[in-house]
């Protein structure tokens, strides 16, 4: 394991604080340290410099894929920018603004004639991670709570009737980043929901047989797409108790590990992008960094990577 941390603390300073916050359980001050300097180096200085004079990124909220606002703001957030980063606070607040109707929807598109609730859900995600205090935020969440299907899954479309799981995890991981911040407000309905999505993912074994390959393939960044990879680290963020229907896909992830303990890129999602983050077919930091913490939180890792913690 101490060559394996050794690479992912050699890669870019955003790469560092996930692996100081997610493997090691680093202090704060470490952490903080880390942090600080994402919006002026690498990956991190790189996306910002990309918004334009408008203060968008790309040419608007949706527009075009990967570069626009929307999409920027989510790799922003999953890169671990600090919170309180004013491009970004000012971006989502006026998002807020601009985008939502009276009933706590959200368009980003221009015309705002389709309603995707696939895009709330990572809006919300990034929304509540930059603008935590805002009151906006609890009308989209109920927004999104009175689409659930049945199944426990939802939609992308307000008036589908068939769930899919690009769309159940965008809103799941949404919704789950804004108990965090809420924990008061409907906690019976959110637990509920959360607790539906996550059964509606078990009792289809994760889609690891479904008939997209793409689903098994190990792709960063994920933007709206659903993956084994991304569900399991969703079930690990979540604590998420083990359930024996998870074990395929545990074992699918362990058997995608290289000889060296590192995890290779093989899918990058078509579309637009700022600047490449890693080469596809090379060995990256951000899906080895997910799978240590995966295989880590559901106890799977081999004896000889076991994870020294820092002690705090």
């Amino acid at each position: 394991m101490d060559s394996t941390l050794t690479w992912l603390l050699e890669g870019d300073v955003a790469i560092q604080y996930l692996t100081h916050r997610d493997l090691l359980k680093s202090s704060e001050v470490v952490c903080k340290a880390l942090q600080s300097r994402i919006p002026e180096e690498g990956f991190g200085a790189a996306y910002l410099a990309a918004q334009n004079p408008s203060g968008h990124w790309g040419i608007f909220y949706y527009q075009t894929k990967w570069t626009c606002t929307h999409y920027t703001l989510l790799e922003l957030y999953h890169l671990g920018a600090p919170p309180g980063l004013s491009p970004c606070r000012d971006m989502v607040l006026r998002m807020l603004k601009e985008c939502q109707t009276p009933d706590g929807a959200l368009y980003l598109t221009r015309t705002k004639e389709s309603l995707d609730l696939a895009v709330e859900g990572m809006a919300l995600t990034y929304a509540v991670y930059f603008c935590p205090e805002d009151p906006r935020l609890l009308p989209l969440a109920d927004h999104l709570l009175s689409f659930q299907l049945p199944s426990g899954g939802y939609s992308w479309d307000p008036l589908g009737k068939s769930a899919d799981p690009h769309s159940t995890l965008c809103v799941l991981e949404g919704l789950a980043k804004f108990q965090k911040v809420h924990p008061q407000y409907r906690p019976q309905a959110m637990a509920l929901a959360l607790s539906a999505g996550a059964t509606y993912f078990l009792d289809r074994e994760l889609f690891l047989e479904h008939s997209d390959p793409r689903f098994r393939k190990l792709a960063y960044p994920h933007r709206y797409r659903y993956d084994l990879l991304r569900i399991l680290e969703y079930f690990a963020r979540e604590h998420t108790p083990y359930d024996p229907r998870m074990e395929p896909a545990l074992s699918w992830l362990k058997k995608k590990m290289s000889p060296d303990h590192t995890w290779p890129l093989e899918l990058i999602h078509p579309g637009a992008v700022h600047f490449s983050l890693e080469p596809k077919g090379a060995p990256s930091r951000f899906i080895t960094l997910k799978g240590l913490m995966i295989l880590s939180y559901f106890k799977e890792l081999p004896e000889a990577l076991e994870i020294k913690q820092a002690s705090r």
